[in-house]
């Protein structure tokens, strides 16, 4: 049995292929080997539609007498989900260009690609579905994908043929599919199972009920205002957004899409939009975890001093004034040479836990780097209150000290300021450790704060 757990590299590497086929090689039988019996397909011109292998392969093939010539490829702004066990949905956009000088022909023309693919258990891949849609109008009628780049001029698809693409996007689209009328709040107009499924909805009737038939609130609240001005804006310009956003599953959690919608036309005459969504939570979220990890300092888990500078940066301008203070532990080394190095980050790790549970979550704490900490406490209340506290780091973290590490001698020393006008943070830290070093010339193991 083939691995579940596919690396972003493998699916990419397999739609690659597709591409390097399709567009580079324009090579119909290898396209066709990596499709699967029953895949279907809806192109970008009016009736390119296949349903089933063979009937993508005379489209092909009739494209390819069309449009022999190689054509160069750029995939950007990939993006993928497992939507099953050995099933993917991916999606991105296709940069293509076509350089004949001898036919006077340089053109390029960009794709939006959606595509559903599985894994065998023998290990080899094919594709299931794939969508193709222009953000431009200059595809002519009778058009076959991608031909249209090369020509000027458009014909918009008439109604008969945008119902009948529709019903088949809703029910074949790897990604989840859902319309509204475009009207206040975008009036519900049609969701497929794939959607439901993303946001956990038993059925089309509850998903209805549950947003009070209004696509505008199946949307976090934070987001929608700023979802219905990108679909405004684009609409005023032309007939397809593109837009990213925390949409609302059944239970209340978040799910992140990415939605690429069109304006359409009903059978009744009103417009919609249809917007394909796929779910990009895994990609967003790995991206947090990542910035959250460089942020952090790895082994005490505090802020390091980049993110440290850049937090007290954004405090300073806030109103109330502020107190910042460094804290240096003294003697260190002697915990690092006379028990191990080992010891020592359990030290600082200690010195850390400490801090984090004196101070409160809104105070900016951080590793300046070494033995030296810093704390920034914005628009203080009662200096009183925070010398007191500064003062039982002092006494806790020499308890600490005499029970673990007692021959070292290690104590902590804390030097500080306090102000009410912003400072560029050089001169913050400049300050503050100069009043460090009297506390250190003082015999060390105090607290000192001056005003700025």
């Amino acid at each position: 049995m083939t691995n579940n757990t596919v690396p972003s590299s493998q699916v990419y590497a397999w739609l690659n292929e597709f591409c390097r086929r399709y567009f580079q090689l324009r090579d119909p039988e290898g396209t066709l080997e990596l499709l699967s019996p029953g895949f279907l397909s809806v192109g970008t011109g009016e009736g390119e539609v296949a349903v089933g292998k063979e009937q993508f392969r005379c489209l092909l093939l009739k494209e390819l007498e069309a449009l022999p010539w190689p054509l160069s490829y750029q995939i950007e702004d990939y993006a993928q989900n497992r939507r099953a066990p050995f099933c993917w949905d991916c999606f991105c956009n296709v940069r293509l260009e076509l350089d004949q000088p001898e036919q006077g022909l340089h053109v390029t023309y960009r794709i939006r690609l959606t595509a559903g693919v599985h894994q065998e258990e023998d290990g080899s891949w094919f594709f299931d579905t794939m969508h193709a849609s222009e953000a431009s109008r200059t595809q002519e009628e009778g058009e076959f994908f991608p031909l249209s780049f090369v020509l000027q001029g458009a014909d918009q698809i008439n109604r008969s043929t945008q119902k009948e693409l529709v019903e088949i996007l809703v029910q074949l689209m790897p990604g989840g599919v859902v319309g509204g009328y475009v009207e206040e709040g975008f009036p519900l107009y049609v969701a497929n199972d794939r959607m439901l499924q993303m946001a956990d909805y038993r059925s089309y009737e509850e998903f209805s009920r549950e947003i009070q038939g209004l696509v505008i609130n199946s949307i976090h609240p934070d987001d929608r205002e700023y979802v219905k001005m990108v679909v405004a804006q684009a609409l005023a310009k032309g007939d397809q957004y593109e837009v990213q956003y925390r949409m609302k599953r059944r239970d209340g959690t978040d799910l992140w899409v990415h939605d690429i919608g069109r304006k359409t036309i009903t059978g009744d005459g009103r417009e919609a939009i249809i917007s394909v969504l796929v779910d990009i939570s895994e990609q967003v979220n790995a991206k947090k975890d990542l910035e959250k990890a460089a942020d952090k300092d790895p082994l005490t888990g505090l802020y390091n001093r980049k993110a440290g500078q850049t937090r007290i940066e954004a405090a300073m301008h806030s109103s109330g004034g502020y107190l910042f203070a460094i804290m240096d532990l003294d003697n260190f080394k002697l915990v690092n040479d006379l028990y191990g190095h080992q010891q020592g980050d359990r030290a600082l790790r200690e010195f850390s836990g400490l801090l984090t549970h004196t101070f409160r979550r809104t105070d900016i704490l951080f590793r300046l780097g070494g033995d030296e900490f810093g704390v920034f406490f914005s628009a203080p209340r009662d200096l009183g209150v925070l010398e007191r506290k500064l003062n039982s780091v002092v006494r806790n973290y020499r308890a600490l000290t005499q029970k673990h590490w007692p021959a070292a001698g290690s104590s902590v020393s804390i030097g500080g300021v306090y102000g009410q006008l912003p400072r560029e943070f050089s001169e913050l830290y400049r300050t503050a450790d100069q009043v460090l070093y009297e506390v250190k010339n003082a015999g060390k193991s105090a607290v000192l704060i001056r005003p700025l």
